[in-house]
C-alpha cells in the first residue's frame, strides 16, 4: 500500500507542478488555452450565464460561439471574482479534474487488476505525457477525462452485478463527459457493450436499458444543438462546425494516418515496452476483456476522425485510450509475473518474473522520459514568441476600446478541407477584442469590409504583407503606428472608440442555407453596429 500511495501522491505532485507558469509562447495548444481564459474573463466581465460563452475575436457579433459545454471556463469566471483574472486560476481547475480522473482510475483498476497489476497500471497512468500536459492547459480534456473515468467505474460496477442507480449513474457520466467534449461520444459503444454482454437478448426490452440510454443522449443533444445557433448566426465556433475531422477516401489510399495515430500511441500512451506487456495480456482475453472492448472503441474514434486524430498537435485527442492502455499493460504484467503452466511463452516462472519487472519499469521510465522531453520542448519552444514580446510594445499603443485585427492561420488543411482558423493569442497577450482573418482573406478588399465593421489596429509581419502583395499598398494607405522586429502595428480608418466608424453602403454578399435561416458565410461583410441601429428603428417604425 506504501507503495500505491506514493504513486497517488507522485501522479498529484506532477499534475499540480506547472501550474504556476505564466501564460506566454511556451505552452502548449496556445489557441485553445487562450479562447478558455478568454471566454472565463467574458463570464466575469460581461455575463455569468453558461448558455452564452463569449470569445474576443468575436469582430463586430457579440461573441456567443458554438463549442463544447464550457464548465471549465464558467466555474474559472466564477472564481475570477475571488481572486485576479489569471490563466493560474483555470489551470488549477484542470489540475483539479486531471487528479480526480486519477483517484477514479486507482478505484477501477482496484476492481479489475491484482497488486502488482494494480500498481503498475497506477504508476503508467500516473506520468502519463498526455494528461501530466493536460493538467496544466486549461481546454476541456481535463473535464472529460474525468467524467470518463466515472462512467466507467459506474459501468464495471453495473456490470460485477450493481443495481440500476449504477447504470443510471454510468450513463448521467457518459452523457456529461460528451458534455465536456465530443470525443467521448466512443463511450456509447462500451455501455452498449456492457449492456448486451450482461442481459444478452433481453437488453431491448429492460425499463432501465432506454431511460439510460436517453440521458445519456439528450444533454449532449441538447446543448450542441443549442450552441449550434451560435454559428449559424454569427460564424463563430471553436472547431466543432468549422473544422474537418471525419476520415475521408482521400485519405484510405495510402493510409498514411495510420503512422500518425500509431506513432502518438506508442510515444505517448503505451511505450514500446507498454505494447509488449499488452500483447502478453491478449494470452488470457476473458480476463482483459473490458479494457481491450474500451481500447478498441477509443481506437475506432481514432480512424472516424483521422483529420484531427493522426496530426501531431492534436497528441491530446489521444487522451480517451490511455486509461485502457493502461489497464492491460497491468494485466500482461500480472500474467507473465502469474501465470500457471511451468513453461509460459517459453520462459520459466523465474524468468517471466523477472521480465514482468523489467518490462514494467522500462515502460514507466519510457513514458515518465517522453513526458520530460514533451515538457522541455514546451519550455523551450519560439513559436509565438516574436508575438508576444511585441503584443507587450504594442497593448501601450492602443486604447483599451480599441479593436484590433490579427491574423487567423489558414482556410484549409494539406487535403483543401475546411480547418478552423483563429488564433486567438494575440487576444489575450494585448487584452482586446477585435477581428481575426485567414491567411487566404488578407486583401485591401478585406481589410475595407473589417473596417466598416469597428476594427482599427491591424498586427501584421512584413512577411504576411509580402505574401499577400500588400507591401507598398499597405504604407501607402494605413498609418504606421509602431515597429517590433518583424511585426508592425497600423491604424486603419476610423475610431471604435468615438463611434466615427464610416458606414457606406453594403455591398452585395452571398448567402447560403444554414440551419433553417439564411445567413452571410463567415467572413462576410456585415454592417456595422451603427447601421444596424438605423436599420432597427427604420424596421420598428415600418411595423408600427
Amino acid at each position: 500500500m506504501w507503495l500505491v500511495w506514493a504513486v497517488l501522491l507522485l501522479g498529484v505532485g506532477l499534475r499540480v507542478a506547472y501550474v504556476h507558469r505564466p501564460f506566454d509562447h511556451r505552452i502548449e495548444n496556445p489557441w485553445r488555452q487562450a479562447d478558455y481564459f478568454q471566454i472565463a474573463k467574458n463570464f466575469h466581465e460581461e455575463q455569468r450565464n453558461i448558455l452564452y460563452p463569449r470569445i474576443d475575436w468575436r469582430g463586430d457579433t457579440p461573441g456567443y460561439a458554438e463549442m463544447e459545454f464550457p464548465l471549465l471556463p464558467w466555474l474559472g469566471g466564477l472564481l475570477f471574482g475571488l481572486f485576479e483574472p489569471k490563466i493560474q486560476v483555470l489551470r488549477s481547475l484542470a489540475a483539479a479534474f486531471e487528479i480526480a480522473a486519477l483517484l477514479l482510475f486507482a478505484a477501477l483498476a482496484r476492481r479489475l487488476l491484482s497488486p502488482w497489476g494494480m500498481l503498475l497500471a497506477m504508476a503508467c497512468f500516473a506520468v502519463n505525457p498526455i494528461l501530466l500536459l493536460s493538467a496544466s492547459s486549461p481546454q476541456p480534456d481535463p473535464v472529460m477525462h474525468c467524467f470518463s473515468l466515472g462512467a466507467m467505474l459506474f459501468a464495471w460496477r453495473w456490470y460485477e452485478g450493481g443495481g440500476t442507480s449504477s447504470l443510471l449513474a454510468a450513463s448521467l457520466l457518459c452523457g456529461l463527459a460528451i458534455l465536456a467534449k465530443l470525443p467521448a461520444a466512443y463511450l456509447g459503444l462500451v455501455l452498449a457493450y456492457l449492456v448486451i454482454r450482461r442481459l444478452g437478448s433481453r437488453a431491448l426490452g429492460s425499463g432501465v436499458v432506454w431511460p439510460a440510454a436517453l440521458i445519456a443522449i439528450s444533454l449532449p443533444a441538447a446543448w450542441y444543438l443549442w450552441v449550434h445557433r451560435f454559428w449559424t448566426l454569427y460564424g463563430n465556433s471553436l472547431g466543432v462546425s468549422n473544422e474537418t475531422h471525419a476520415i475521408g477516401l482521400d485519405m484510405v489510399f495510402p493510409p498514411s494516418f495510420l503512422l500518425g495515430i500509431l506513432k502518438v500511441e506508442t510515444l505517448a500512451v503505451f511505450s514500446p515496452a507498454g505494447w509488449l506487456l499488452a500483447l502478453v495480456a491478449l494470452r488470457r482475453p476473458r480476463a482483459v476483456e473490458f479494457p481491450l472492448i474500451w481500447y478498441g472503441a477509443a481506437m475506432m474514434f481514432y480512424v472516424a476522425a483521422a483529420r484531427t486524430a493522426a496530426d501531431g498537435w492534436a497528441y491530446y485527442y489521444h487522451g480517451i485510450s490511455v486509461a485502457p492502455a493502461c489497464l492491460l499493460v497491468g494485466a500482461g504484467a500480472v500474467t507473465l509475473w502469474n501465470a500457471a503452466p511451468a513453461v509460459f511463452l517459453g520462459v520459466s516462472p523465474r524468468w517471466r518474473r523477472l521480465a514482468s519487472i523489467v518490462l514494467a519499469v522500462i515502460c514507466v521510465a519510457a513514458l515518465l522520459g517522453y513526458a520530460g522531453w514533451r515538457i522541455y520542448r514546451r519550455d523551450t519552444r519560439t513559436y509565438g514568441e516574436a508575438l508576444y514580446r511585441c503584443s507587450a510594445q504594442f497593448r501601450a499603443r492602443i486604447p483599451p476600446g480599441g479593436r484590433i485585427v490579427v491574423r487567423g492561420g489558414t482556410l484549409h488543411d494539406e487535403y483543401g478541407r475546411p480547418v478552423a482558423h483563429n488564433e486567438s493569442m494575440a487576444f489575450v497577450w494585448l487584452d482586446r477584442r477585435g477581428f481575426s482573418y485567414a491567411d487566404e482573406e488578407l486583401s485591401l478588399g478585406t481589410l475595407a469590409d473589417i473596417v466598416e465593421r469597428g476594427g482599427r489596429y491591424w498586427i501584421v509581419t512584413r512577411g504576411q504583407l509580402r505574401a499577400a502583395g500588400l507591401d507598398d499598398e499597405a504604407a501607402q494607405r494605413y498609418r504606421l503606428l509602431q515597429r517590433c522586429g518583424d511585426y508592425l502595428l497600423y491604424e486603419l480608418a476610423g475610431d471604435v472608440s468615438r463611434g466615427d466608424t464610416a458606414v457606406g453602403d453594403l455591398k452585395p454578399i452571398s448567402s447560403r442555407r444554414f440551419g433553417g435561416m439564411w445567413r452571410s458565410p463567415p467572413g462576410a461583410i456585415r454592417s456595422s453596429p451603427a447601421k444596424h441601429e438605423e436599420c432597427r428603428r427604420d424596421l420598428a417604425a415600418a411595423v408600427h
